[in-house]
């Protein structure tokens, strides 16, 4: 399988046109969609609703014009984020496997994984568990992408939970403590955490420890894309990378 890669313009934060033309064209079928990367028109902020009528839409288009059940389309990552000021466009990149019927090559050429973590907990965001539970899930999107090789991995994207007064609240009902009770500082530190769990499964870092998250700025990693929301409880991971 062979990866196409294109990138549809949002007519509006609704709009999935793009997508279902490109499916309509034969550009790929709606079963090969493996991911979604997305920038609609809204704030940008924890209450940004867009991200999550645009997320609808497109899954919408694959389900009216694939095969594939809704348990399954639920399941591809959709990494929506918000915010568009100045000159930038509302635009998706859409990553689909194609058939292709080419020469074989032992050379290294484009590669796309992907999977969703386990449950990210209120109590995980900003600590350690959510490091873990991200790095695991970039090493499967990894070895679905058939990249073994850490430094072939040139990019990789997630979109993780952030914390809103309803999960704080259900924390507390469950004795537990979370980093930060403001959700626009949770968005920031959900984001960093993530970078940081992209950053031990590649082996750019060691894992670190509690103390060190969110303050310790000699730790980072040099190909993570991460955004946060309200709409998921898990890490959507995107791998991109080369492969043979």
């Amino acid at each position: 399988m062979a990866i196409e890669v294109r990138k549809v313009v949002l007519e509006s934060v609704s709009d999935a046109s793009g997508l279902a033309k490109l499916i309509d064209d034969g550009v790929f079928d709606a079963d090969g969609v493996v991911a979604v990367v997305g920038k609609t028109e809204g704030n940008g902020g924890v209450n940004d609703f867009t991200r999550i009528l645009a997320d609808q839409a497109f899954r919408k288009v694959l389900m009216d014009k694939g095969t594939r059940p809704w348990e399954e389309v639920k399941e591809i990552p959709m990494v929506w984020s918000g915010g568009t000021d100045g000159i930038l466009c509302p635009h998706a990149t859409v990553f689909a496997k194609i058939e292709d019927d080419g020469p074989v090559s032992d050379e290294s050429r484009l590669a796309v994984g992907y999977a969703m973590s386990d449950v990210i907990l209120p109590e995980d965001i900003g600590r350690p568990a959510m490091v873990e539970k991200v790095a695991e899930g970039v090493r499967r999107a990894m070895a679905e992408a058939g990249i073994e090789d850490p430094a072939d991995v040139h990019y990789v994207q997630t979109k993780t939970p952030l914390l809103v007064m309803e999960t704080i609240n259900d924390a507390k009902s469950r004795g537990h403590t979370v980093y930060t009770e403001d959700p626009l500082e949770s968005m920031n530190v959900s984001n960093g955490t993530s970078a940081l769990g992209i950053a031990v499964a590649l082996g750019e870092i060691e894992m670190p420890s509690a103390g060190q998250i969110g303050h310790d700025l000699s730790l980072f990693s040099s190909v993570a894309s991460c955004s946060s929301g309200v709409e998921l409880d898990q890490a959507q991971t995107v791998v991109v990378g080369n492969a043979p």
